[in-house]
């Protein structure tokens, strides 16, 4: 996200990019946070100069692959592809491609590519490269483009959360048709613009974090916010509010029900504001949503430098699945930050300062770094796919090197190389 005037994009996450760009007047081809038409092949859509090589899950599995390049004036292309491996290097040279940051999703065999130039959901069968089978238009809420906080609840329900006129729209993938509209006024806030990602669905609900920024004030306001959405009663279920720290993301559940965010500040964006202005900074917190409840647990309260001597949590949560054990998120070393870089510009992001840990989760979470991660900047999230994360490095975006990472032996094995940014990796059946 950039402050005002500036037009370098920093990344952290489809969804955290575009949303920075919009609220400020960024100039990316959507108008940016997260989440990517062009000459679409639709031919062979096979994995760009893929070896045979090590296969993603079982044998015959296929996975969309997304990958999203910027140009020196800063314009982005999304492409998507199909692989059956996990070896590259990959191209985007077979990619179906479409202007700007698009946002993906996939459903059994379907593929959907959300447009960065036009508010409309396309889907596509994988059956035989890609083929196009239908569209949805989100135009007449007022959109321009597709939203970045999406999620497929089942086969026939997905959920769109649109932002800037408060609203979850249920959606139907198997007949591209609008199911209805959940209301979402009440995520309005005076003088802020919300951000909603990243949402996720559990047994038939879908959880969406609220964030809320000023970036011409800059301030992003301190309390950790999930909206929980039954998207068949097309109601509001309730709100669970924390003041404790600011501005959770994802929402990951252990095997035991219990639901877990990350107060991160937003990127740390609020401590670093805070900072400016010398206001007191509040660590990052891990908070915990008890089963069957929606309220967060008032004894269950973790400053993260305290559980690991000292360094603070970056990133939302990421976690293999949404009902995962182990949780993982990018850690800020301080010593590796020069002094005096513009942090209002965020150009820390930018320096190799950041590595993944993994939380055990449970009454005593127990954090450690993951064995094999390398130190990076902050850019595009991680992927959870076949019970593994993929996690993407990228010097400057022409390439991206992609590290599986395995939750049980907390390990982080290089997997393959690809043109542009990793922008996730997608099951198919």
């Amino acid at each position: 996200m950039l402050v005002a005037k500036t037009v370098r994009a920093p990344l952290a996450g489809a969804a955290f990019l575009l949303a920075a760009f919009v609220a400020l007047g960024g100039c990316t081809s959507k108008s940016d946070q997260g989440g990517g038409g062009g000459d679409a092949s639709g031919g062979d859509s096979s994995g760009g100069d893929a070896g045979e090589g090590n296969l993603g899950g079982a044998s015959g599995a296929r996975f969309v692959l997304g990958s999203i390049t910027i140009d020196a004036e800063g314009n982005r292309v999304s492409y998507a592809q199909i692989i059956d491996q996990f070896e590259g290097p990959f191209t985007n040279r077979k990619g179906i491609e479409a202007n700007g940051n698009a946002v993906f999703l996939t459903s059994g065999s379907d593929f959907f590519y959300g447009l960065a130039e036009a508010p409309e959901w396309v889907r596509y069968s994988t059956t035989d490269g890609f083929e196009e089978t239908g569209r949805i238009s989100f135009a007449q809420f007022g959109m321009k483009y597709m939203d970045f906080n999406n999620v497929i609840v089942d086969a026939e329900t997905a959920v769109s959360v649109l932002t800037e006129p408060y609203l979850a729209v249920v959606w139907n993938p198997k007949t591209m048709t609008i199911v209805g509209t959940i209301d979402l006024l009440q995520m309005s806030r005076d003088d802020y613009s919300l951000e909603a990602w990243t949402p996720v669905a559990r047994d038939g609900l879908v959880y969406v974090p609220g964030r809320w920024a000023n970036w011409e004030t800059l301030n992003v306001e301190q309390v950790v916010s999930v909206t929980v959405l039954d998207p068949k009663k097309l109601e509001v279920v309730g709100v669970a509010e924390d003041t404790r720290c600011g501005s959770a993301g994802r929402m990951i559940f252990d095997s035991n029900g219990y639901g877990y965010v990350m107060g991160d500040g937003r990127n740390q964006s609020m401590q670093t504001f805070a900072a400016f202005r010398d206001e007191p900074v509040v660590p990052n917190c891990l908070l915990r949503m008890p089963p069957g409840k929606i309220e967060f647990e008032q004894d269950f309260f973790f400053e993260i430098p305290e559980l690991t001597g000292g360094l603070d949590s970056m990133t939302e949560l990421e976690a293999p699945s949404v009902n995962s054990n182990y949780a993982f998120t990018m850690m800020k070393y301080e010593d590796r930050i020069p002094e005096g870089l513009d942090r209002l510009d965020f150009a820390h992001w930018d320096v190799p300062a950041y590595k993944m840990w993994r939380i055990t989760l449970g009454d005593e979470p127990q954090v450690e770094v993951v064995k094999g991660s390398n130190f990076s900047v902050i850019g595009f999230s991680s992927s959870a796919t076949a019970g593994k994360l993929y996690s993407p490095q990228s010097d400057d975006g022409s390439t991206s090197v992609v590290y599986e990472v395995d939750p049980e032996t907390n390990t982080s094995v290089q997997k393959f190389t690809m043109e542009g940014y990793f922008a996730g990796l997608y099951a198919l059946e």
